[in-house]
């Protein structure tokens, strides 16, 4: 049954700090969330160093679609559905490679690159030609453009520039991957599904109370050595986590994730960048310090640390990593993680990079299967009869939020707190209301408070 604007505005109390649990299982509000939200908002493709060549192809997902990214032969880069246009059969079974043209293995109609139809097989014999080649060529994106080598695309004609879109938020969180050097993208691409709504996933972005509990066991299972410097802070007892003999948990500085301070910054259409101060000065950051990155960044984003988060689904990692979190159903999302690495860098830096980064992330990441066990927990509950009716709190110094504005940027400085997830589900809300473009704008602009 279809799911009304009113509801919609009733599941998320930015006021309260509450959000409705069906927004985690119910398929009306998945559906609408395609149509509203996947079928508008510019997405993330790929990276243009995936497909160098002409005839690099790299097949993405936009919502339930699939498109294939194609490297054209002047250098331009297109995007159009992976859905042949005689019968909707795949023209492309593989996920990424090199092709002179895409067929359809059920008939064989076949397709050039930049998606025209240049072959139906007994044209003259079966159709008397009298079949309009012109006309049933693959369905192309919108729009496509690129941002420092990350390509986005949108089904929406009537959407506003990528760049206009990521707004000053969405580009200093793409600068602080790109910055970190000339990066390319290490090959391949690590995916695996969790049980779990992919609205949880994106609300962990920006969850600095949970490591200290579900990352425990990380942690005392040894994260690199590096990892510790850059991550662990000074720390504080778990404020009252007893054990189920009622042991009261506590930690000593070297031995807990703990973030006791956090800068958070929110911008249009729900975009937010959410963690701890960064410190140039730790191993792991001093990419800060090479000019290049100090004048792209500004004095306000070199201090910016943790995750930024591109609504709707793209992530990425203070080790140099993007991650998408794909929506299969309303209790299905597909984790897709691309590891970049500089091109000047040694060797043996590139190596250990992307250590680290399998190490934490991905399909055998330490962290995140102790946090997909966390959404999968989250999801399963939300679909229970009685556990439903109780809601997701959000209530960490609620209210409390001051906007500080610095360089076209808007931010709170605050101890640790749940500001962006409260912004990413109130711009979730505005979204699904099917706002226009310049509604969604107006009240996806942050005031004064959050």
């Amino acid at each position: 049954m279809p799911i009304d604007q009113d509801e919609i505005q009733a599941l998320v109390s930015v006021e309260t700090g509450e959000i409705d649990r069906r927004i985690f299982t119910d398929q009306a509000i998945f559906d609408r969330e395609m149509r509203e939200i996947f079928g508008r908002a510019w997405l993330f493709l790929c990276h243009e160093s995936q497909i160098p060549k002409s005839g690099d192809f790299f097949e993405a997902p936009m919502g339930r679609d699939n498109v294939l990214v194609v490297r054209q032969k002047d250098g331009t880069i297109r995007a159009m559905l992976n859905t042949c246009t005689h019968r909707g059969n795949s023209v492309c079974r593989a996920e990424e490679g090199n092709t002179k043209n895409f067929m359809c293995t059920y008939h064989g109609w076949t397709f050039g690159i930049d998606g025209e139809l240049v072959g139906v097989p007994q044209l003259e014999s079966f159709y008397k030609n009298d079949l309009d080649l012109s006309k049933h060529g693959l369905r192309h994106v919108a729009q496509l453009d690129t941002y420092k080598g990350f390509v986005f695309a949108t089904f929406d004609a009537e959407a506003p520039t990528l760049i206009d879109f990521l707004g000053s938020t969405g580009r200093l969180g793409i600068d602080l991957i790109a910055e970190m050097g000339d990066m390319e993208i290490v090959p391949g691409v690590g995916k695996f599904e969790i049980d779990c709504n992919w609205k949880l996933c994106v609300d962990n972005l920006f969850d600095w109370y949970h490591p200290q509990i579900t990352h425990m066991s990380a942690t005392y299972a040894n994260l690199p050595v590096e990892v510790d410097d850059a991550f662990l802070e000074q720390a504080r007892d778990a404020g009252g986590a007893r054990t189920p003999d009622g042991t009261e948990i506590e930690f000593s500085s070297s031995d807990v994730l703990d973030f006791p301070d956090m800068i958070g910054v929110f911008g249009e259409y729900g975009h937010a960048i959410a963690g701890p101060p960064a410190d140039p000065q730790k191993l792991a950051q001093q990419w800060r310090n090479r000019p290049e990155a100090i004048e792209a960044l500004g004095p306000l984003g070199i201090r910016i640390g943790g995750h930024p988060g591109i609504f709707p689904t793209m992530w990425i990692t203070e080790i140099g990593q993007v991650s998408l979190r794909v929506p299969r159903s309303p209790t299905l999302t597909e984790i897709w993680w691309f590891n970049f690495v500089p091109k000047e860098a040694p060797a043996e830096v590139r190596s250990f990079m992307i250590e680290v980064q399998n190490h934490l992330f991905g399909p055998a990441g330490v962290l995140e299967q102790e946090d997909g066990e966390n959404w999968a927990q989250g999801t399963m509950h939300a679909a229970a009869d009685q556990s439903a009716t109780i809601p997701h709190l959000l209530k960490m110094n609620l209210g409390r939020g001051k906007i500080i504005r610095e360089g076209g940027l808007a931010r709170i400085e605050d101890a640790t707190n749940e500001h962006a997830q409260l912004w990413t589900y109130k711009a979730w809300a505005q979204w699904m209301s099917g706002s226009s473009w310049e509604a969604l704008a107006e009240g996806t602009t942050p005031g004064d408070t959050l």
